[in-house]
């Protein structure tokens, strides 16, 4: 048995020391390459040295995991500095055992030096107010947008709608109120007639902002379909509308449990054609309860065509609303010159047209063109004390009389 046994033990020794032997000389390779590719590439002309597609570990001031990531150097040119790669891990090797190169990450352009330029400041009309500096609070229930705007071209006509929730409703952290003005854009069912309309609910009535929104959609709707019926607009029957606008805030103030009280709110509606008549004018239609009001831009100023605003003691107080009294809505035609401009506004807007010339001339030179309707919606946001009422406005351009669009 010792014959066998000593011929077992006698294979188990070589075996051991071979696998010594090959192991020992592996490392020694491997070391030799390492030092190889960290000394530095031969000028040209000097003795041949290690190839310089051989990558380089990175330096000890950085991190191995933030070295660049870049391709091996181009082999064969003489002089050239071999590139950093990333360390030759059997993660970063091929089949051949060989660095494979790795994808160039792809550097941002940093952001420019200095301050990100600020939207411009609103205006300020006639003196500032304490309340523009005061941050935005949220209602106690949800609400709608605390600002709002639209642009559309309708035919040769250009439109810009915006409102925005004044400072007394948006400031107070105790009682902050939605945006209670609204409005919406429409045409009849052949394009021939843009229909715009604007509300603005009482800030007395608790949810007088959906009754805003329901009336503007009630009386878009309303006039559309007299418009589908080919009413001539002459003809169109504003007390039939404002009756259906009144139906309708009144139904949703059922639906929900509400009092009649709660959802009050004046409005306007108004029909313009989207091609001009022969002689390149148009005849315009407006209608209107309460204190909304349509404007008119002639050569030198604005000019109101519809909507009254009260004076004296009682400046604040309306007689007419709805829901309860749609047929004391007033209607009348327009005629708008080539050139004239038509806006339908709350009294947010109405009245600073009304009461300062300040605000007369600002707006005759910022709207005497079609504007972006984020400027639109800038030019609402105007500053100016005591005067915090939710401001809306539907501006129409049609093109200007030298031809062509604005």
């Amino acid at each position: 048995m010792a014959g066998p046994i000593g011929a077992v033990v006698g294979l188990g020794v070589a075996a051991t020391g071979y696998l010594v032997k090959e192991v020992v000389k592996a490392l020694t390779s491997r070391r030799q390459d390492e030092h190889a590719a960290a000394s530095p590439a031969p000028e040209q002309g000097a003795a041949a040295g290690p190839s310089p597609s051989r990558p380089v570990p990175p330096s000890r001031s950085e991190p191995p995991d933030r070295s660049p990531l870049v391709a091996d150097a181009s082999p064969g040119t003489p002089g050239t500095p071999p590139a950093a790669a990333p360390p030759t891990t059997s993660t970063a090797r091929g089949r051949t055992g060989r660095p494979q190169p790795l994808p160039v990450p792809v550097e941002r352009n940093p952001a420019p030096p200095g301050p990100v330029p600020a939207c411009p400041s609103p205006p300020v009309l006639h003196r500032a107010s304490e309340l523009t500096a005061m941050p935005w609070r949220l209602p106690a229930h949800p609400a709608p947008p605390g600002m709002a705007a639209d642009a559309a071209r309708v035919g040769d006509l250009e439109v810009r709608a915006a409102s925005v929730v004044g400072t007394g409703h948006r400031t107070d952290e105790q009682r902050a109120a939605p945006r209670q003005d609204a409005y919406r854009l429409g045409q009849d069912s052949a394009s021939r007639h843009l229909v715009v309309a604007v509300a603005d609910g009482m800030s007395d009535s608790p949810h007088s902002d959906t009754a805003a929104a329901v009336a503007t959609l009630a009386l878009v709707n309303a006039v559309r379909t007299q418009l589908d019926k080919d009413v001539p607009l002459h003809r169109l029957d504003h007390t039939s509308a404002f009756l259906e606008a009144a139906g309708q805030v009144h139904a949703v103030a059922r639906q929900r449990n509400w009092p009649a009280d709660s959802v009050r709110t004046v409005a306007a509606v108004a029909v313009v054609p989207t091609s001009p008549a022969p002689g390149g004018g148009r005849d315009v239609w407006v209608a209107g309860l309460g204190d909304t009001t349509a404007w008119v831009r002639r050569s030198l100023s604005w000019s109101r065509e519809l909507g009254e605003k009260q004076q004296g003691l009682d400046a604040g107080r309306l007689d007419a609303y709805l829901p309860y009294t749609p047929q004391a809505a007033q209607g009348r035609p327009l005629h708008l010159e080539p050139g004239e401009i038509l806006a339908l506004m709350t009294d947010g807007m109405g009245d600073v047209l009304t009461e300062l010339p300040a605000a007369q001339e600002l707006f005759h030179r910022q709207w005497a063109a079609p504007v972006a309707p984020l400027d639109l919606l800038l030019h609402l946001c105007y500053d100016s004390h005591q005067r915090n009422d939710d401001r809306t406005a539907v501006v129409v351009w049609p093109p200007s009389p030298e031809g062509g669009r604005r």
